[in-house]
C-alpha cells in the first residue's frame, strides 16, 4: 500500500478522482428544426404537387418528331396545361406511346372527343401556322373535350382540327358523288368570301358516295338556307359551249387545293335559316347546281333528216334565245326492218323555267300538241363558230305545214325544220335542178329551126310574090291619082274598083307575111317561151347573189339566224 501511494504520488495524480455527475439534458433542441423544417416544407410540396397535378395519360403518335421528355409542354390557348414525361415506343414499334401529366383543371375534360396534336410550323396554301416553334420547339396542342368520363389513352392527330369547338357557328352536312380535289381544311365561299372550311371528310356506309361536314363561321351560317345550293368550286372550271369560253374559279387558293362554294336564290331569301346538321347535295358544277332548281322535266323525241355534227348530250334547248332544256342524249339508231339510219335526239324541257299569265282554256297536257298546230317546230342550229358548238332552237314557224305531235313507245315526238344552212343548201339545189330540168337543147334546137325559117320566109317565093303584088298595087295607085288629077272621072269607078282590088291583093301579101312573123306563130311562141324561162332563171339567181352579197354570213350562219 505504501508502495503504491507513493507511486501515485509521484506521478502526479491526485489522491482521489471526482465521480461524474449524470444528468438529464433538455428533451428538444433548436439543432431540430433544421430538419422538421425540411420535413415539413417537403410534405407541403408533396401535397401541393398531388394537389396540382392532374391524372396521367398516354398519348399515341406516329412519330416522336420534334418532342423532349421533360421539356415539350401541352398548351390550350398557349396556356400550358401539362407536359411530356417520358417517350417509348410500343410493343410493335409501330407507334409511339408519349406519357404525359396534366394539369389538375382540365382533368375533367379529359373525355372520348379530346383531341391531340404535335404544333409545328406548317405552311399551306392560303394558311401558315407555328411559326413560333421554330424558335421554343415543337409543343402537344389540346382541343378539350365535352363533359364526360374520363379516359387516359388517347390516339394523336397527324393535323390540327380544321374548326376549334369553341368557334362560333354552325355545322352542316354534304354528300357528293365523288370527292374530288376536296379535303379537310379546303375552304368554303360564299360569294367569293371565305366563310368555312371541310372539317371531315368519309365514306357513305353503302359505298355510293362521299359525306362532307363543313363549318360555316357565324354570322354567314344565316345565309344558308333551304334551298341553298353548294356546288364543287375546285380547280378551273372551263366551259367552251355555244355561249363561248367561259372561265370560273374563286380563288388561287381553291384553284390549287379545290373548295366549296355555295348560293341561295334571290327570291327565297326571307327563308329562315336551317337547323344544324341540315344534309345537302354537292353538285358537281354551278350549272349543275342551278340545272337542279327544275327538277321536273319533260323529254320529247327529235328527229333531224341532216348532221347532228356539233350537237352532244348537254346542250341548250332555247326558245328565241331563252334556255328552257337541256340535250340529253344524241344516238344513232338502225332500222332493221326498213335497213335506214334515224338519229333520234333526245331533249328535256323544264316547265319550271316558264312564267304564265292568265287562265288555259285546255288541258295542260293538250298545249304542246295545240302549240304544234300552230306551227312550234325544232331546228338545230350553230351556236359558236369557234367550236362548231350546236344548240336545238323551239320557234314558231306559221306558214310551216300542218302536223301533228307524234307518238312512240317511248316520248312524244316534236316535228323538226331544216337548219339554216340546211335551207340554203337546199334552195341552191333546187335551183341547180331546176336549171338540169329546163329543156336546153330542146330549146337550142327550136332556136336554130326558128333561124332557118326566117331565112327561108325571107328567100320564099310567097314573100317576093307579096312585095310583088305591093309594088303592082303602089303603080297602079299612082296611075289613078294621075287619071284622076287629069280629069278623068269618067273612070272613077273603074279606078275605084282598081283600088279595091290592089288593097285586096296588098291585104292578101300582108296575111302570107303575118302567117309566118305572126304572135302565134310556132316560131315566135318557142321563142318567147325560151326568154320567159331565161328571165326566171335570171331573176332567181339574181335574188341568191343579192341576199348574199348583204349577208355574206349566211352561208355560215344561216338566213334563219339573220332573219
Amino acid at each position: 500500500m505504501t508502495n503504491q501511494s507513493s507511486t501515485e504520488s509521484d506521478a502526479g495524480f491526485p489522491d482521489s478522482i471526482p465521480e461524474p455527475e449524470i444528468r438529464r439534458g433538455k428533451w428538444f433542441s433548436i439543432v431540430w428544426l433544421i430538419p422538421l423544417i425540411a420535413i415539413l416544407v417537403g410534405g407541403w410540396l408533396a401535397v401541393k404537387a398531388m394537389r396540382e397535378s392532374g391524372p396521367t395519360i398516354t398519348i399515341v403518335f406516329k412519330s416522336a418528331e420534334g418532342l423532349v421528355p421533360g421539356k415539350t409542354e401541352i398548351k390550350y390557348k398557349d396556356v400550358t396545361v401539362g407536359k411530356v414525361e417520358t417517350i417509348q415506343l410500343s410493343e410493335d414499334l409501330s407507334q409511339v406511346l408519349v406519357t404525359s401529366v396534366m394539369s389538375r383543371d382540365v382533368s375533367s375534360y379529359l373525355t372520348h372527343d379530346t383531341l391531340f396534336w404535335v404544333v409545328r410550323a406548317r405552311v399551306a396554301v392560303g394558311e401558315v401556322s407555328g411559326i413560333n416553334t421554330l424558335f421554343s420547339g415543337a409543343y402537344i396542342g389540346m382541343a378539350p373535350g365535352k363533359n364526360g368520363k374520363v379516359v387516359y389513352r388517347f390516339e394523336g392527330q397527324e393535323k390540327p382540327p380544321a374548326v376549334f369547338r369553341d368557334t362560333p357557328g354552325q355545322q352542316f352536312h354534304l354528300r357528293a358523288d365523288q370527292l374530288g380535289s376536296l379535303d379537310i381544311g379546303s375552304p368554303v365561299y360564299y360569294r367569293q368570301v371565305k366563310v368555312g372550311r371541310v372539317t371531315n371528310v368519309d365514306m357513305a356506309q353503302d359505298g355510293t358516295g362521299v359525306l362532307l361536314e363543313i363549318f360555316i363561321q357565324a354570322p354567314y351560317h344565316h345565309q344558308v338556307k333551304y334551298n341553298s345550293r353548294f356546288y364543287n368550286a375546285s380547280g378551273l372550271n372551263m366551259d367552251i359551249g355555244t355561249n363561248g369560253v367561259r372561265i370560273d374559279t374563286p380563288s388561287l387558293a381553291s384553284l390549287l387545293v379545290g373548295g366549296i362554294s355555295f348560293f341561295t336564290a334571290e327570291a327565297v331569301k326571307t327563308v329562315p335559316p336551317v337547323a344544324a346538321d341540315q344534309v345537302f347535295t354537292l353538285y358537281e358544277s354551278r350549272d349543275a347546281a342551278i340545272a337542279a332548281a327544275f327538277s321536273y322535266r319533260e323529254y320529247y323525241l327529235l328527229y333531224f333528216d341532216e348532221t347532228v355534227r356539233g350537237l352532244t348530250a348537254g346542250a341548250s334547248v332555247e326558245f328565241s334565245g331563252i334556255k328552257i332544256g337541256e340535250v340529253v342524249s344524241v344516238r344513232l339508231l338502225f332500222d332493221q326492218d326498213h335497213l335506214t339510219f334515224r338519229i333520234p335526239v333526245l331533249i328535256a324541257i323544264e316547265p319550271d323555267r316558264f312564267e304564265f299569265s292568265g287562265a288555259l282554256a285546255i288541258p295542260e297536257y293538250r298545249v304542246v300538241e295545240e302549240l304544234v298546230k300552230k306551227g312550234l317546230r325544232a331546228q338545230q342550229r350553230t351556236g359558236n363558230l369557234l367550236t362548231g358548238q350546236s344548240y336545238v332552237c323551239l320557234n314558231m314557224y306559221p306558214d310551216a305545214a300542218q302536223q301533228d305531235i307524234l307518238t312512240s313507245d317511248t316520248y312524244p315526238i316534236l316535228p323538226t325544220v331544216p337548219s339554216a344552212m340546211g335551207e340554203i343548201t337546199t334552195t341552191a339545189r333546187r335551183l341547180l335542178d331546176r336549171f338540169n330540168r329546163l329543156p336546153l337543147e330542146a330549146t337550142l334546137k327550136d332556136i336554130r329551126t326558128a333561124a332557118n325559117q326566117v331565112t327561108e320566109t325571107v328567100g320564099a317565093d310567097n314573100l317576093t310574090r307579096a312585095i310583088d303584088n305591093i309594088d303592082e298595087s303602089f303603080a297602079e295607085f299612082k296611075k289613078v291619082t294621075a287619071d284622076f288629077n287629069n280629069g278623068t272621072l269618067a273612070k272613077l269607078d273603074e279606078m275605084l274598083d282598081q283600088a279595091r282590088q290592089t288593097l285586096a291583093k296588098g291585104e292578101t301579101a300582108l296575111a302570107e307575111a303575118g302567117s309566118v312573123l305572126g304572135e302565134s306563130a310556132p316560131m315566135v311562141v318557142n321563142l318567147n317561151r325560151l326568154l320567159m324561162e331565161l328571165q326566171d332563171a335570171a331573176r332567181t339567181v339574181q335574188a341568191l347573189a343579192d341576199y348574199l352579197e348583204r349577208h355574206p354570213d349566211a352561208i355560215v350562219y344561216g338566213k334563219g339566224l339573220q332573219e
